[in-house]
């Protein structure tokens, strides 16, 4: 609010200029012998006007009353526009009716009495922008409801041709984290003055220029301001820069008279676009932020083609008219559309079917007008591009034009194309799309923080040194985040650069390019780009997946991408052509079904980027480790890219999904030459026992390190390569392992053999139709020459892989998001709320001001939307600095470095989330179905010390190992009953799930170890004769071999599956499970062992009970575990 304590420092301010001697604070106006004074005597309290100025009586002279210091700085303002002291009266005395009170302000033509002819009435009012209510708020809604004071004071002065409410304030913002203030102007300004062209549209609509001849009554001018013109007003045209006195909202408006966002505006605008939505009862957000697009892509276009005289502006209903503007827009609108999208958009103006006529006769106009009549209803009386409401008839197109031009005077002073780095239009943009897309379609927009974190990772400054200006592209672009974060940060890197570059940032700008399949999606990125200043970013409305004619493969610098994932039915979507592009094609047998569509993705940036093109991709964790196509992916991961880093984000991180994902860092492979294809000619050389060419080729180092992984014997392999077994070579476990495969001869199940090589599994159908065939004295025979060629495409297989993740350049750099989900909110520095009226996404250092109590209480929330957005720069989060990308202490500069080649010093802070290892590490060899699997956690092949054999759970003569079945929850009931007596065991094997009628097996004569295959580590032991139901969320082990004891493996596989860090994002599934050793001692041993163990297991339960503290209960647990592991530890050594 204006009062005493601020007034000054409102005066002395660059918005009024005046100055300060001996307390007076004064401004001349006017030339300097002929103008005059404007005063404030700040020790009296007393305004002092300049000789000239009329007053019907004085008390708005001395600071009694707030509104005085309102009243002055409106007549300060009007001096500054031109209008000189003979145009103005104070506080004018109402004549008429039983009001006797007095108008603040009246402005007078030129020797006019003002009592006579009147151009101007001005009501000021206090007013409070902190505050929900204040006397100028107050007295607008009365003046909407019945003209409230305005027009009882025009029933005296009835020449005036304007009315106009005003106030100011001078309201507290934050700037650069200091509090400061801020003059504000507010007024709304009502023109009594006929719009003769839109007049003409309609003979029923009244006019002021019919009252005024009839002298109609103030209420009857109040009727036309709300029937014929729709209660409008404009809230600029009196004080601004520019206009002449006298000439109200005659003003054209040029980029000059437009304003970049500020901090201060940010949030006004926001709230501006919040408070439309409200006042019009408009629920569906998405649909007003389409418009709102709409209507920023118009501006756009008429900032760039119409700068000195602006078209996307209100001009009063005196100078303007709904449908003149809706011509207006949409001839902006298709210009935008075609230049953007090149996408055509019908828009046919009203002269030209003024010109359709014009062979016509005089006779002919009753037609014309009756034609023109229906193309006018069907032209604006429906759904168009602007269309906030459903329009489909004369009336809704009034609703909406009403609701259009409170939304274009929201917009019309911004300046969208200032080719700044407007941070604050940035965020205004964010704040917009927060509120009008709320990821409630299941699009799920990169969280910024994590979009900030994958770009600050990417080594760009080296790309800059090494290849000038990159080429960027992000094919599944969504709403822009990347590609204007990834702009944001080559600014500030260019920065300096450019102070000795000839390079301007619009080249850089220039050379980044976004596909989106999403029509309106394709609009808010394009938009994006300019909200944030980065004109020439170029957006394309297509598949990402899809052949674009301008994109060329084997060009893009950078890929940044979280594309879509698990999309049925999207083959069918590409034409065949397209579809033959992929290799991945081959592995769909139905293209309807098939939903893989981030396996596609992985394939086309293969074949956008460059040779040495870096990329970061968010991916589901499936891509790592399913089996099927996910599988073929991953052999063209490590065919066509180095792998830098994976980082493992926790179900926390999305907002409206808990699916587990990967952040891939990759490198292009040089293309030519392939070295995929030297690789394979290599091994296929060294398998027809060719070595003498090691020596030009320097590869051999390769094939040593690869037999030293498996524990092979050279000479024995080099046999093996001669097409010849030795015997110790068979007893390698794993050559056991590919005997069970091949399965010749053996009456058991077929193993399975999705992931073998395809000429393995071809060797291996040939074989055992060959050895059914074969007569018993040659099956012998048939049995070694099939057994030498099975095993030799496995081993060629594994040894390609082998070879191209040992060429890694460098080890990966493996970062875990925490379990712990208090701990994963640490991690990422924020969190999500689905709270009523809290929903989305809060930065953990911004307090939460919405309020969430649901109390109906008339009042609106306070939304913090646009504080939380700027919130980002304050958040703490080991991933990044949001004041210092380059932070050497943060995840993003080790990945970076990593990039680089360079050394890595992981600091302590980070070693509980960062790890490193070689891509071989990695990489399973030891089975004989081979798939690739990219494990995210490395475990030793034994953590303890061990004297005894080691033996491997997927001996399937030991041991019977196999996951659950599905139940229905139709099939499950809470208690037990006389037909439902079977519990069913599901991921948490410690607590019976419900229960079924029958079990899946019928034999229960040995006890079952059971372990959860999602979540935590936990293993249960069911007694023999005690059947259940183990769900497909459930594995069970049973015992097949009198030398083990079950309760001794229950025990051993409860300590080692902890250290194996088994976790929903690390599952422990049958195939990692099939992968543990154990040690073998003997039976007098593991008696001994689980004697130990059971105790220690029994004297921890009984602790629990004692104690309801969770964490007491939590270290109680950990300290029994660790005595079981000394335990073993001890015996095993």
């Amino acid at each position: 609010m204006i009062n005493r304590a601020n007034f000054n420092a409102i005066l002395l301010s660059d918005s009024f200029g005046f100055k300060v001697e001996s307390d007076v604070y004064y401004r001349h106006y006017g030339s300097v012998e002929g103008g005059f004074d404007l005063k404030y005597n700040s020790a009296l309290g007393q305004f002092v006007y300049p000789e000239g100025i009329r007053a019907d009586r004085g008390t708005t002279l001395d600071s009694h009353q707030q509104e005085s210091f309102v009243v002055f700085l409106c007549v300060a303002q009007l001096f500054a526009r031109g209008y000189q002291p003979r145009n103005i009266v104070l506080e004018g005395k109402n004549y008429s009716g039983a009001d006797r009170g007095y108008c603040d302000v009246l402005v007078v033509p030129d020797n006019a009495k003002y009592k006579d002819d009147q151009f101007l009435i001005i009501e000021c009012k206090t007013s409070d922008l902190a505050q929900k209510d204040d006397e100028f708020r107050k007295h607008w809604q009365k003046t909407l409801r019945n003209g409230d004071q305005l027009f009882r004071y025009f029933n005296t002065y009835r020449k005036a041709k304007y009315l106009c409410l005003f106030t100011a304030d001078y309201p507290k913002y934050t700037k650069n984290g200091r509090s400061e203030n801020r003059y504000e102007n507010i007024y709304n300004i009502i023109s009594l003055v006929d719009n003769d062209e839109y007049l003409q549209t309609d003979s029923s609509l009244k006019s002021f220029k019919s009252l005024r001849k009839e002298l109609g009554s103030a209420d009857e001018f109040f009727g036309v301001w709300k029937d014929t013109y729709k209660q409008d007003y404009n809230t600029r045209g009196l004080f601004e820069e520019g206009v002449r006195p006298f000439e109200i909202g005659k003003k054209n408006y040029s980029l000059l008279d437009l304003k970049t966002v500020d901090e201060y505006s940010l949030e006004k605008k926001y709230n501006e676009f919040s408070l439309i939505l409200r006042k019009h009862t408009i629920s569906s957000h998405e649909n007003a932020f389409d418009k709102l697009i709409n209507l920023f892509i118009a501006k756009i276009i008429d900032e760039k083609y119409n700068a000195k005289q602006l078209d996307l502006l209100w001009k009063g209903a005196a100078n303007d008219d709904y449908f003149s503007l809706q011509d207006r827009l949409n001839e902006l609108y298709r210009v935008g559309m075609k230049e953007f999208f090149n996408d055509e958009v019908t828009f046919v103006e009203n002269k030209k079917i003024d010109e359709a006529f014009c062979f016509l006769t005089s006779k002919a106009d009753v037609a014309k007008d009756t034609i023109k009549r229906y193309f006018r209803q069907l032209k604006y009386f429906n759904n168009n591009p602007f269309a906030f409401l459903d329009v489909h008839n004369e009336q809704l197109f009034y609703q909406n034009a009403v609701i259009l031009k409170d939304v274009i005077a929201m917009l019309q002073e911004i300046y969208l194309t200032s080719n700044t780095d407007n941070q604050f239009l940035g965020d205004l943009f964010e704040g917009f799309l927060h509120k009008g897309v709320h990821q409630s379609e299941g699009q799920f927009f990169t969280p910024i923080p994590i979009v900030r974190f994958l770009i600050s990772s990417l080594p760009i400054q080296s790309i800059l040194e090494k290849n000038g200006v990159p080429r960027v592209i992000d094919y599944a672009c969504g709403a822009g985040h990347f590609l204007t974060e990834y702009a944001r940060q080559i600014r500030a890197i260019t920065s300096e650069r450019n102070k000795k570059d000839e390079k301007k940032i619009s080249d850089y700008f220039c050379n980044i390019v976004g596909v989106e399949k999403d029509y309106r999606l394709s609009k808010v990125s394009q938009v994006a780009a300019f909200m944030y200043g980065m004109d020439g970013m170029r957006i394309h409305f297509s598949d990402g997946l899809a052949n674009i004619p301008s994109i060329k493969d084997n060009t893009f610098d950078v890929l940044v991408a979280n594309p879509p994932y698990s999309v049925s039915g999207f083959l069918e979507t590409l034409d065949e052509e397209d579809r033959n592009r992929y290799r991945l094609a081959s592995s769909v047998g139905n293209i309807a079904k098939n939903n893989a569509i981030e396996t596609f993705f992985i394939e086309r940036a293969s074949q956008l980027l460059a040779s040495g093109g870096v990329a970061t991709v968010i991916l589901p964790t499936s891509v790592l480790t399913k089996g099927g196509i996910y599988m073929r992916t991953r052999e063209l991961l490590l065919e066509k890219f180095d792998l830098i880093s994976i980082v493992c984000l926790g179900p926390s991180t999305f907002g409206q999904t808990s699916t587990s994902t990967v952040a891939l860092f990759l490198r292009r492979k040089v293309i030519e030459p392939d070295i995929s294809i030297q690789v394979k000619n290599r091994i296929n050389a060294w398998f027809l026992g060719n070595f003498k060419d090691d020596e030009f080729y320097n590869d051999s180092e390769y094939l040593n390190a690869y037999l030293d992984k498996m524990g092979y014997n050279r000479p024995d392999y080099e046999s093996l390569m001669n097409s010849e077994l030795t015997d110790a070579f068979l007893r390698n476990e794993i050559v056991q392992e590919y005997v069970r495969t091949l399965n010749l001869g053996k009456n058991e199940k077929q193993p399975a053999s999705a992931s073998l090589v395809s000429e393995a599994k071809v060797i291996r159908d040939e074989a055992q139709k060959a050895y059914a065939r074969c007569a018993e004295d040659k099956k012998k025979k048939i049995e070694i020459e099939y057994t030498i060629s099975f095993i030799r495409e496995i081993e060629k297989e594994k040894l390609y892989y082998f070879i191209l993740a040992k060429r890694n350049p460098q080890p990966v750099l493996v970062v875990h998001s925490p379990q712990n989900k208090k701990n994963e909110k640490k991690f990422l520095g924020y969190e999500w709320s689905n709270r009523k009226g809290c929903e989305g996404i809060h930065y953990l250092n911004v307090d939460v001001k919405k309020d969430s109590s649901g109390k109906d209480d008339g009042e609106d929330d306070v939304d913090d939307t646009i504080a939380q957005l700027r919130g980002i720069d304050g958040i703490e989060t080991p991933l990044f600095n949001p004041l210092d990308l380059f932070d050497g202490k943060k995840i993003n500069s080790l990945i970076r470095k990593n990039f680089n080649g360079e050394s890595l010093e992981i600091e302590n802070d980070l070693k509980e989330f960062v790890c490193s290892y070689d891509l071989t590490e990695m990489l399973d060899f030891s089975l004989a179905t081979f798939d690739k699997t990219i494990k995210d956690t490395v475990e030793d092949e034994f953590i303890f010390e061990s004297k005894y054999e080691l033996q491997r759970l997927n001996d399937s003569n030991k041991f019977f190992i196999e996951i659950g079945r599905r139940v229905l929850s139709k099939d499950v009931v809470n208690k037990p009953d006389k037909t439902h007596h079977i519990p069913v065991y599901s991921a948490n094997v410690n607590k019976i799930f419900g229960y079924v009628e029958n079990s899946i097996w019928n034999n229960f004569d040995a006890p079952s170890i059971l372990w959860g295959i999602d979540g935590d580590w936990q293993v249960s032991l069911i007694p023999k004769d005690t059947p259940f139901y183990p769900t497909d969320h459930c594995g069970v082990i049973r015992v097949l071999s009198a030398d083990i004891d079950t309760d001794y493996l229950f025990y051993t596989l409860t300590i080692l599956g902890r250290t194996r860090n088994f976790a929903r994002t690390h599952r422990p599934s049958t195939e990692r499970i099939k992968s543990m050793r154990i040690p073998l001692p003997p039976k007098k041993i593991q008696n001994k062992i689980v004697s130990k163990c059971r105790a220690i297991n029994e004297e921890m339960n009984k602790s629990i009970m004692q104690t309801n503290n969770s964490l007491e209960k939590q270290e109680i647990v950990e300290n029994a575990y660790k005595e079981m592991y000394d335990v073993l530890d001890k015996y095993f050594k």
